[in-house]
């Protein structure tokens, strides 16, 4: 195919290319061919014939004559060979990117608990996917490691690439001042590895001169691996930025710091707006949209009415960020005690606020004491949340929980139903709440069902399906040999079984190669 004609570089001297392009515009009939003393003689031909022939060669000598562009010295590679995977697990990954993304988050684990990094082939492939899923980029920056890094300074998009630490990368003060906004960001995160508070008032010191609300957010993100005491007075601070993200996330990280002052004005507040009624019931006052104090310590705004606005919005968001503590020490109680009293108030969304400030304060202690609550009511929480209605999201309450409680709270919640009675559905909610790392006894239920025959209740063929695709990314692969032969069910569950065999042999096969 011929290649269409350059453009000319801008600062070249003109030429008849524009002549000819205007009187073709404009039609022949309409403005006589123009002269191109800058091209060879052509014939006597007059009107198009002669415009043709000269638009001829003003393409010919156009890309004859291109200037080549000139760029600068691509930074050297940075050298040197750290381990790499085998090739076995080489050809599985492209095979992975390509196909299995579902077992990617897996594979970048094993291949960082092996020391070793990407082959070279598989960097670009692997970038690429990294671009389209921010939540393993940080998993695809420690396995492509330096020269990912140095890839990535070649396409603008895996330059996110060069945002994530990596592990032995240190603060430079050249990258602080002028790099990018991605290499400022890995400074900052450098740094903030080795001295939280130097990083702190590094960031601090240049806050008033960060114009963009993205950066701002950004740099402000390296502190989520772990706010420190010393960060509070500067997040308090930071609830007055312009943007709504970046208030918010000064929020989340204050809520993790309950012996600031912040932490001690959100208690203030609850106690304001806080008491039992006579029935025992947890009463909590709206909090009105002129309370400026309050609005602010909880990053939102007023509505633009006394009337607008979620009037709930503002009590669930005392609820989540105040220190828990609080409610105990309001009412002498235990977190049993306050539950009950929030289910008094015949308000799920009390309970569900709970909750949710359990899984943002990562409390154990009242994860556990709300899960006690539950009692048998666990099951149809998490079936209620997957239907979209309202609940408590028992999924963040388990989350807290250690991997082996987490198994057994479930296992629990099966014994309460009775194994007979407990349906598919039931079984893929609890199994799906838990999440990774399942024990033995989660394995040995989950394979029962599987390999078994239908339930005696409540038989749903979706949710036999669901179950085995939960079942393909949590089991441990080799619990295949636990598995028979043959699907024990037909039909559309017979398929989601033999594809859960060959997920698990799938992924028993990349286990041996790493």
């Amino acid at each position: 195919m011929t290649p269409a004609p350059r453009t000319p570089d801008a600062a070249a001297p003109a030429d008849s290319w524009d002549l000819l392009v205007s009187t073709a515009l404009v039609g022949t009939s309409r403005r006589s061919v123009p002269g191109t003393p800058d091209l060879p003689a052509v014939s006597a031909a007059e009107g198009a014939e002669a415009l043709l022939d000269r638009a001829a060669l003003a393409t010919v000598r156009r890309n004859a004559g291109y200037t080549p562009g000139t760029a600068e010295p691509l930074a050297p590679d940075p050298g040197g060979e750290p381990p790499r995977i085998p090739a076995a697990a080489a050809e599985r990954l492209a095979l992975i990117v390509a196909q299995r993304s579902e077992v990617l988050p897996e594979w970048l684990a094993m291949v960082a608990a092996s020391g070793r990094e990407v082959d070279r082939v598989n960097i670009p492939a692997l970038l690429d996917h990294g671009a389209r899923d921010t939540r393993l980029r940080p998993a695809i920056a420690a396995a492509v490691g330096a020269r990912g890094r140095w890839l990535a300074g070649l396409n603008e998009h895996w330059a996110y690439v060069t945002a994530e630490r990596l592990p032995g990368d240190a603060f430079a003060e050249e990258e602080w001042t002028d790099g990018t906004a991605n290499e400022r960001r890995r400074a900052l995160a450098a740094l903030r590895a080795d001295d939280p508070d130097a990083a702190r008032a590094l960031l601090e010191a240049s806050w008033d001169g960060l114009g963009r609300s993205d950066l701002r957010r950004r740099l402000l993100d390296t502190f989520s691996t772990g706010p420190v005491p010393g960060d509070a007075a500067f997040l308090d601070t930071v609830l007055d930025d312009k943007a709504a993200n970046v208030r918010g996330l000064a929020l989340s990280l204050l809520t993790r710091l309950p012996d600031s002052a912040h932490a001690d004005r959100l208690r203030g507040y609850v106690r304001e707006h806080a008491r039992l009624g006579g029935r025992g019931e947890l009463e909590v006052d709206d909090i009105a949209a002129t309370r400026a104090d309050i609005l602010r310590d909880l990053a939102l705004v007023a509505p633009a009415s006394a009337r607008s606005g979620d009037v709930f919005e503002r009590t669930w968001s005392l609820i989540t960020h105040a220190p828990l503590d609080v409610w105990t020490d309001l009412f002498d109680a235990t977190p049993d005690v306050v539950f009950a009293a929030a289910d008094a108030a015949r308000e799920t969304r009390l309970r569900d606020a709970f909750a949710n400030a359990i899984g943002l304060q990562r409390d154990q202690e009242w994860a556990r004491a709300l899960l006690r609550f539950l009692g048998g009511g666990l099951v149809g929480q998490l079936a209620d949340t997957a239907r979209g209605r309202e609940s408590v999201n028992a999924e963040a309450l388990l989350g807290v929980l250690p991997a082996e409680e987490r198994c057994a709270v479930a296992l629990a919640a099966v014994r309460d139903r009775s194994r007979a009675k407990t349906r598919d559905t039931d079984l893929a909610h609890l199994a799906h709440a838990v999440g990774t790392a399942w024990n033995r006894d989660l394995c040995e239920l989950v394979l029962d069902r599987l390999g078994g025959p239908p339930p005696e209740h409540g038989r749903t063929p979706s949710a036999y399906r669901a179950l085995c695709e939960l079942a393909g990314q949590h089991l441990p692969p080799e619990h295949i040999a636990d598995l028979p032969y043959d699907p024990p069910r037909g039909g559309s569950e017979a398929e989601a079984f033999l594809l859960l065999r060959e997920l698990l042999r799938f992924r028993l096969d990349m286990h041996k190669e790493l």
